[in-house]
């Protein structure tokens, strides 16, 4: 393929674009002789990917990455994905021509300035949420990364040669002869299902106010983490039989649900420029529609994200599958697939005019997003600051928050991060409640639960599981309110208060331990929401990984519809003036 492409840029320099019949003919060549190179390439396309796969395996392998089977077993499943993803952007004919300017260009760039200029021209001076009114709450409960394991056995091995351990047949991999629990293991180990049947349970009987309006948010990842053995069937079974235990319970509240990275196969892939993926938009949606309703669940079934409406609060649940940056399928073109940050910008502007709260809530939050994208949803929270008064997101199997930024550096908005319920990787099993103001809609105090694992697991099968509350955030972190300025002093105070430091580490593990992080990083880690602000924060130099050269940018196709117009109507002038003479 390289040598056609080298031929073509080759030429291209011998000839002038200068005469429209000239740039005409080389154009359509050009084309023609990109599609002959695309049908040689699909020719070879498996043996390609076989070659692919075949390095890549034996790197894994010799590079002791992990265990050949799972080398074999993952790469065989990303392999396809990459080299579509690849082939799809850069061997088309409207990508190839225009670069060596055998025809006029058909995509313009999306530069990022504009976008932000233009989301940030009308913001109101004032973007401060109001006061606290305080005369009535309401209560949301927060699980993520339930990540059940079907295969869960207790006795088995904690510590395996496998990436997913507590299975029957894995091999011990060290001289730890510690054995699966009953009720789950904080190790390299999913959650059995039992626990999460208890879980519903103690939700329902211990932390459900019947007093309160209560929402729950489930933000995906349901799947057990055997990402190198799976299949499109294999890995919706885990939110299927979830969903029907939370009907079965009958919790009596509005669930919000949303799909997580781990629902795709492979592992965070979602195809958003063809159907190939849809029928799992189609699954999710009929699988919620006791819960989202038919109009709502007919949105989601087609674009993957929604709204729904209470009074004076909106929640849209959007799938961060578009932002992803381990999505592969997005070297085709990043540019908002599905149309999200334009629709979401529709949805405030509809809510800042009723003067309505809004919450964002999915999977993977905005730190770990792709750049591009995480700016541009930056600036649409600051434009509508004033309104977006909350963020729950998962992903990460910790507790932390992360602040939004202005275009100035100050403090605007905040994303909230939950810890997971399932172990994996040695975690205890964890979820948060969030008490929030009834008419501001703004978050007053959470309280994060955790279960202690070493006494259900000695007390056995016939335990009754209760999650402790290990702290109210308000407590744990010294203040009074939870605005943005707020959670923005304890930043500061990490610097000079070391308890502090320790409180955020031990909670970021689930209460399993310390991990040693620093005050400068946790200051930076929660003083950013977008990847590369982490980065310059911790000190990092911002280079380009390879997958960076290779992901384009984002574009629009240009619109001809008014060229077209004009040469049709000068074709008719043209005719009518032959006819009168």
């Amino acid at each position: 393929m390289n040598k056609y492409i080298i031929l073509l840029i080759l030429c291209s320099i011998c000839f002038s674009s200068s005469l429209s019949q000239q740039e005409k003919f080389f154009c359509k060549q050009c084309h023609k002789f990109v599609h002959t190179i695309q049908k040689v390439e699909h020719f070879w396309d498996k043996s390609i990917v076989w070659f692919l796969e075949l390095v890549a395996e034996g790197y894994c392998s010799y590079a002791k990455i992990e265990k050949h089977s799972v080398c074999k077993g993952a790469i065989h499943e990303m392999t396809p994905v990459i080299f579509e993803g690849i082939q799809t952007r850069f061997l088309d004919e409207d990508f190839i021509c225009p670069l060596i300017r055998w025809c006029p260009k058909v995509y313009e760039e999306l530069k990022l300035e504009d976008y932000v200029s233009n989301i940030l021209k009308d913001k109101p001076l004032n973007t401060q949420w109001p006061e606290i009114d305080g005369t009535d709450t309401i209560e949301i409960i927060h699980v993520s990364d339930i990540h059940t394991d079907l295969f869960y056995k207790e006795g088995s091995a904690q510590n395996c040669d496998e990436p997913l351990c507590c299975r029957e047949g894995f091999k011990l991999k060290d001289y730890n002869p510690k054995k699966a629990g009953y009720w789950g293991s904080a190790a390299v180990c999913d959650l059995p299902e039992r626990t999460f049947e208890q879980f519903v349970n103690f939700l329902k009987t211990d932390v459900i106010n019947p007093n309160k309006k209560t929402f729950l948010f489930w933000t995906g990842d349901n799947v057990q983490h055997d990402v190198w053995k799976q299949g499109r069937e294999y890995n919706i079974i885990n939110s299927k039989r979830i969903t029907e235990i939370f009907k079965k319970a009958n919790l009596g509240i509005p669930i919000i649900p949303q799909v997580g990275n781990h629902e795709m196969f492979p592992v965070d892939q979602y195809d958003y420029m063809t159907e190939k993926d849809s029928n799992l938009r189609v699954e999710f949606s009929n699988m919620w529609r006791d819960w989202l309703g038919d109009e709502t669940a007919e949105f989601f079934k087609k674009n993957g994200f929604y709204a729904k409406e209470f009074d004076n609060l909106k929640v849209i649940a959007f799938d961060s599958q578009i932002c992803n940056p381990d999505n592969w399928y997005l070297l085709k073109d990043p540019t908002d697939p599905t149309g999200f940050l334009e629709w979401a910008e529709q949805e405030l502007k509809d809510s800042e005019l009723k003067d309505q709260a809004v919450y964002f809530t999915a999977h993977i939050f905005t730190q770990e997003c792709m750049v591009p994208w995480a700016r541009r949803f930056n600036a649409l929270v600051e434009r509508y600051a004033y309104i977006v008064r909350g963020q729950i997101y998962g992903h990460a199997h910790g507790e932390f928050y992360n602040l939004y930024k202005d275009q100035n550096g100050k403090p605007m908005n905040i994303a909230y991060i939950s810890s997971s319920l399932t172990t994996y990787n040695n975690k205890l099993p964890s979820f948060r409640k969030f008490i929030v103001d009834a008419k501001t809609m703004i978050p007053l105090n959470y309280y994060e639960y955790r279960l202690n694992l070493d006494k259900y697991n000695y007390i056995g099968k016939d335990a009754i599981l209760k999650w402790d509350i290990a702290f109210d955030f308000l407590s744990e972190y010294g203040v009074t309110r939870m605005y943005p300025s707020d959670l923005y002093a304890i930043t500061e105070r990490l610097f000079t208060e070391p308890e502090l430091v320790k409180k955020f580490d031990f909670n970021q593990n689930s209460g399993t331990g310390l991990s040693g992080d620093t005050a400068q990083y946790l200051y930076c880690l929660l003083n950013n929401s977008i990847k590369d602000d982490l980065k310059v924060c911790k000190g990092e130099t911002l280079t380009k990984d390879w997958t960076q050269y290779i992901s384009p940018g984002w574009r629009k196709r240009i619109d001809t519809s008014g060229e077209k117009e004009e040469k049709k109507q000068k074709k008719q002038q043209k005719k009518q003036k032959k006819q009168k003479k």
